[in-house]
């Protein structure tokens, strides 16, 4: 790279240009000022300088469009503004980061979450659970990547390593965030690996154990009952269905409206003759609006959750453990498959995603054939849970 006086009568002369490909030059007088030109005649201005050891070029024009003055000028206001740049965050890596950790975790949510996550009132939950306690009000600055591994290896002891990998999840998404808007200098999260492999799950319930649940639902107290059987009935997702509120059904379908699923418009669910009347035993109790929750301990004020507890007791009333909620939605999706209904159709039920070029055209609902698939699933549910001489493994 060769260093030249840069003048007009030298750039307008034939002599910078090679006889092939490109050769490029530096400015004697403005150092960080090149010009690249081309087998063709072409004379480009670029300013290279570097920001902490990195080297970055940065276009400036094409000459005689930008002359030489304003190439000159220009490359001093970029170097100038990069090393103001770096100066400023130098300044910030040397002040004491005052942003408490709850005070990220609500920026992060409102700022990002609720903008970009249909989910984002578990990711919410999730940061902010009893483990995190102790960091709640304390600077981010002052929380240590040890205390970040020492708190999933906690998890992982306790008998819960995909909650680990979940929480870490969560956390990294959350220091990210920070980093890349400069609220936090340093990532504590960075290099962290998974404290354990992530094993997907392949459960699905034996016939026993479908009987076994489904009868033990109705010893189950209101609403939990008729929420059990409404997830072994439609297959839903545990959200959709335990948010479920009464202006969401009209007649035989419940629609979920496109916030509180994964895709990106509303999913219809036709209702069999039993999930109607799951709900037609709800519907006579008194509650406070009509587009109250469905199932509720509170008239419909907010929905039910205390799920644990209430697992806990269908595991005990049933004797089927070491299953999910989940796992009903691939049980119901497996026995879909057993009874013949086409592939297409499983997946529209459980409302999966599909490939972008089916998510653009194909609009069809598929309301008729989605009440098939589910009224053949609830004929085989009532059957095996009517069906004698089943015993657990």
């Amino acid at each position: 790279m060769s260093k030249y006086h840069f003048t007009d009568r030298w750039l307008r002369s034939p002599a910078p240009t090679p006889t092939a490909g490109r050769v490029e030059f530096v400015d004697a007088l403005c150092p960080g000022l090149h010009l690249r030109v081309t087998i063709q005649g072409t004379r480009t201005f670029s300013a290279m300088f570097r920001v902490n050891g990195k080297l970055i070029r940065q276009t400036i024009g094409r000459y005689p469009r930008v002359s030489l003055s304003n190439a000159r000028a220009a490359a001093l206001d970029m170097m100038r503004t990069a090393q103001d740049g770096a100066d400023a965050r130098e300044r910030r890596s040397r002040a004491p980061c005052t942003v408490t950790y709850e005070e990220l975790v609500e920026a992060y949510t409102e700022k990002h979450l609720k903008v970009n996550a249909r989910s984002w009132r578990n990711i919410r939950s999730g940061l902010l659970n009893k483990r995190m306690t102790p960091f709640l009000k304390r600077p981010v600055a002052t929380i240590t990547r040890r205390e970040i591994i020492d708190l999933c290896d906690t998890m992982v002891a306790a008998g819960t390593p995909q909650g680990a990998v979940n929480h870490l999840r969560y956390l990294k998404m959350l220091f990210n965030w920070a980093a890349g808007r400069d609220m936090i200098v340093h990532n504590v999260t960075s290099g962290v690996k998974p404290p354990a492999k992530s094993v997907e799950r392949d459960r699905v319930l034996s016939d026993a154990e479908i009987a076994a649940v489904w009868k033990a639902t109705f010893s189950l107290p209101t609403p939990y009952s008729e929420m059990y059987r409404m997830f072994l009935l439609t297959g839903q997702r545990r959200s959709e269905v335990a948010t479920m509120r009464w202006s969401e059904v009209a007649g035989d379908v419940w629609t979920i409206p496109r916030e509180k699923v994964k895709k990106d418009r509303a999913h219809t669910v036709p209702l069999s003759r039993t999930a109607q009347a799951v709900l037609q035993s709800l519907n006579g109790l008194p509650r406070f609006a009509d587009d109250g929750f469905v199932f509720s301990t509170t008239g419909g004020r907010s929905a039910s959750s205390n799920f644990c507890k209430v697992k806990r007791e269908l595991d005990r009333l049933s004797g089927v453990t070491d299953w999910t909620i989940h796992d009903i939605r691939r049980t119901v999706r497996s026995k879909l498959a057993e009874l013949g209904v086409p592939r297409e159709v499983a997946r529209k039920v459980l409302n999966h995603e599909d490939g972008k070029v089916d998510r653009i055209y194909n609009r069809h609902e598929y309301l008729l054939e989605k009440r098939e698939a589910l009224e053949k699933w609830e004929r085989m549910l009532i059957s095996i849970s009517a069906a004698k001489n089943q015993t657990l493994a």
